[in-house]
């Protein structure tokens, strides 16, 4: 495998974990990368950067950091080649060409590519051998040399503009491109998208998840001697930790320089896409769909390399450029050098208009503003759900912890220390909220050194685990689960509390392989009349795309074991369950939530355990205006079978639309409790709470701040509190507790599939 990247961390941010995956499938892999340092650095920083890059790629490998150095010479060019010792079927290939600007400024590589320049590199050896000289032929013919051989080839973007990717990115791609479809022969190459994918989903998980931020912990650790942001979710390179997205093709596809690929401009404030309104109109923010409307081009136009404003925002739909005029936008017939069509696409989801200024939204409409003290309203995505849409992920959790009658809030902030979290409590938050405290510190020391990875079966890792909340011995006091995957299946952790602290994990339940912690769509908490220890009720994907039930917990005799209860291929991979409440004697009802198969519509299906037996009950429809992909549900635990459902409110000026359905009535329809304006529907997650003397709904939510440039999402957490009777609900919140969490670090993985 032959991987050719810019810099000297895209692959390990950007490609991997495809490079250790073929490392440990025994195949050999050759890394090139084809420019030293950044941004005009001293050759030093060029030395910095490939120290850097041994000892993560030693890491991947788990050998010691050792590398047989030498300066060999490929098509008449000197270049510098790194093999390991330990692993020789590692190689790095190290050209050292000078590089450009992230955000506008010279690019050298394009200049060579498109201008006919002539670059001179950095020295070679250790500084003590001359620098190389190239031209795009010279360039051309020392990468055609080293792919020449490969069997599979890696690269990242090539079809995409400045500044969505940086400039280096996307020509270190076009000239791979362009030289391995001169070798002849088909080769499977894969195209890997690099800065954009920060707002998308997560795609990475588990061990998988863990053992890439140990290479790029490893990595930082020695460029700029900071790995914490790694292990974040919101800082530059946190985002793309758990992000691989890559477009695969082949060689024999030929293909230009640069090819248009429409997209989605999703914007992260009002979870509305850009849509075309057609010839002489503005473009509006409308709820996303899959018509051409919303599908956008950014296409080149002529300029320096390293110019901004060199883009124009085309419609797939017409055809049209978007023009601004007076801070008003419209939409017109394209003109190459018309300075009002030339936009500036920026990497970490910032759009500036042709008047320098940013593209956002505000009460639901395009708004221009000047670019200092933006919020995620100003930030804008090419793919949706992006991060504050997946419905996959969860936030805060609810349970009485302290044994007095009244839930807390639990919530899990990752560590920047290491892969480690803490767990937060705030109790009392039916009445006056205590201030939050933390109640356990599961610190994970990282040694970016070691040959070993950082987690492993007995360690609780933040991406590796699943949480959940319940009294699972029975001492009136809600614990903490935390499940994490171990010898093949899953590993129950229980972390007990003693009424102020939840106690170190003990071991609560080892699974067989019929419950891998890999396959397991959902874990959830349950009760029964039977005994007051909680049990867990486990949803685990088939092959066949459908769900099997299984529960874990105690039998009668005490012993904690799983059981296969329920096979249903009603349930698919993709369900939500739900645990509601009922009055009924032996009758724990739960439902569970899909897309119908045509995906038009939401099923919502009862089943539950009767006289010691499982059944499903009849699906239930729910109208066509609730759309699987932007509606979330929460149980209301204290009615008889009830749920409270959250939709966006896409009228002006946004906000939350929750909606009240009793399924103990099937043949009822939701209804409409309140709009509540305030609330955000992508960075808000419900929950119906109750004790002996009120109610309340509250939304764990991201307070909408500004952010620096090189953040798509951070903000400080809040609980919203509104007063619930069971009837209506008032437009405004009770009160706002701000948390000392960090909204995107205490979002969790709660299913795998939405």
């Amino acid at each position: 495998m032959v991987t050719v990247v810019a810099h000297l961390d895209d692959d390990l941010l950007f490609i991997e974990p495809a490079i250790s995956e073929h490392l440990r499938a025994g195949w050999c892999v050759t890394t090139v990368h084809l420019i030293g340092g950044a941004n005009g650095a001293n050759f030093a920083y060029v030395q910095k950067r490939e120290e850097a890059s041994r000892l993560a790629y030693a890491r991947a490998a788990g050998v010691s950091n050792s590398w047989d150095e030498s300066t060999i010479r490929i098509a008449g060019k000197p270049v510098f080649q790194l093999i390991l010792k330990a692993q020789p079927r590692v190689r790095l290939l190290e050209l050292r060409l000078p590089g450009g600007a992230v955000r506008g400024g010279r690019v050298p590589l394009a200049l060579l590519w498109d201008q006919g320049a002539a670059l001179t590199t950095y020295p070679m050896g250790g500084g003590e051998l001359p620098a190389a000289r190239y031209t795009r032929d010279s360039l051309s013919a020392v990468l055609r040399t080293i792919l020449q051989d490969a069997t599979r080839i890696a690269t990242l973007n090539p079809d995409t503009v400045p500044f969505i990717e940086h400039p280096d990115h996307i020509y270190a791609a076009r000239i791979t491109r362009h030289v391995a479809q001169t070798l002849g022969r088909s080769l499977p190459i894969g195209y890997y998208v690099t800065y954009p994918t920060g707002t998308w989903p997560a795609t990475l998980f588990g061990d998988e998840a863990q053992r890439k931020r140990d290479v790029a912990a490893s990595y930082f650790s020695v460029d700029g001697n900071d790995f914490a942001h790694v292990f974040g979710e919101y800082q530059w390179d946190g985002n793309w930790i758990l992000r691989n997205y890559v477009r695969n093709d082949t060689t024999l596809h030929k293909q230009q320089d640069f090819v248009a690929l429409p997209s989605v401009l999703f914007n992260t404030g009002a979870n509305q896409c850009l849509t075309s309104r057609g010839a002489g109109h503005q473009p509006a923010l409308a709820p996303c769909d899959d018509m051409t409307a919303q599908q956008w081009t950014w296409l080149p136009r002529p300029a320096y390399p390293g110019n901004a404003h060199n883009a124009a925002l085309v419609s797939a739909s017409t055809g049209l450029c978007v023009g601004e005029h007076d801070g008003t936008l419209a939409e017109e017939p394209c003109e190459e050098w018309n300075a009002s069509q030339r936009w500036t696409p920026w990497d970490f989801g910032l759009i500036f208009t042709p008047s320098r200024r940013c593209l956002g939204e505000e009460n639901n409409r395009l708004h221009i503003r000047g670019c200092a003290s933006l919020t995620t309203r100003y930030r804008w995505s090419a793919a949706r759900p992006s991060w504050s849409t997946d419905l996959r992920l969860a936030g805060a959790m609810y349970g009485d912890v302290a044994g007095q009658g009244t839930p807390s809030a639990i919530y899990i902030q990752r560590r920047p220390d290491g892969p480690g979290f803490d767990v937060l409590v705030q109790t009392s938050i039916l009445s006056k909220p205590d201030e939050p405290e933390n109640w356990y510190a599961n610190a994970i020391h990282f040694d970016s050194r070691a040959t070993q990875p950082t987690c492993n079966a007995e360690t609780l890792c933040f991406d590796s685990a699943r949480y959940l909340v319940g009294d699972f011995n029975g001492d009136g006091r809600a614990d903490l689960m935390v499940v994490t995957p171990r010898k093949g299946g899953s590993a129950f952790w229980l972390l007990k509390s003693n009424g102020n602290r939840f106690l170190a994990p003990t071991l609560w339940f080892q699974s067989d392989e019929r419950i891998p912690a890999d396959r397991a769509q959902q874990y959830i908490a349950y009760s029964t009349r039977e005994s007051p220890n909680e049990k867990v009720l486990v949803a685990m994907q088939r092959p066949d795309k459908t769900v099997e039930l299984w529960t874990v917990g105690a039998n009668r005799a005490g012993h904690i074991e799983q059981t296969k209860v329920l096979d249903s291929a009603r349930f698919k991979s993709g369900v939500q369950l739900l645990s509601l409440r009922s009055e009924r004697k032996a009758f724990a009802p739960f439902i569970a939530i899909q897309s119908t198969d045509d995906k038009r519509r939401i099923s919502v299906t009862p089943f539950f355990l009767d006289n010691g037996g499982w059944n499903t009950g009849a699906p239930l429809l729910l109208s066509s205006q609730f759309k699987r992909d932007s509606t979330r549900f929460a149980s209301d635990a204290g009615t008889d079978m009830s749920i409270v459902i959250a939709v966006p409110h896409f009228a002006e000026p946004g906000g939350v639309d929750v909606w009240k359905w009793n399924l103990a009535r099937p043949m009822s329809a939701p209804v409409l409790l309140a709009y509540l304006r305030d609330i955000r529907w992508q960075d808000a997650t419900p929950a119906v709470l109750h004790d002996a003397n009120s109610a309340a709904l509250f939304f764990y939510e991201r307070t909408d701040v500004p952010l620096t440039n090189t953040f798509f999402s951070a903000g400080k957490s809040a609980l919203a509190r509104y007063v619930f009777d069971r009837k209506e609900l008032p437009a405004t919140p009770m009160e706002v507790f701000p948390l000392p969490a960090v909204y995107s670090e205490s979002l969790w993985l709660e299913r795998l599939v939405q």
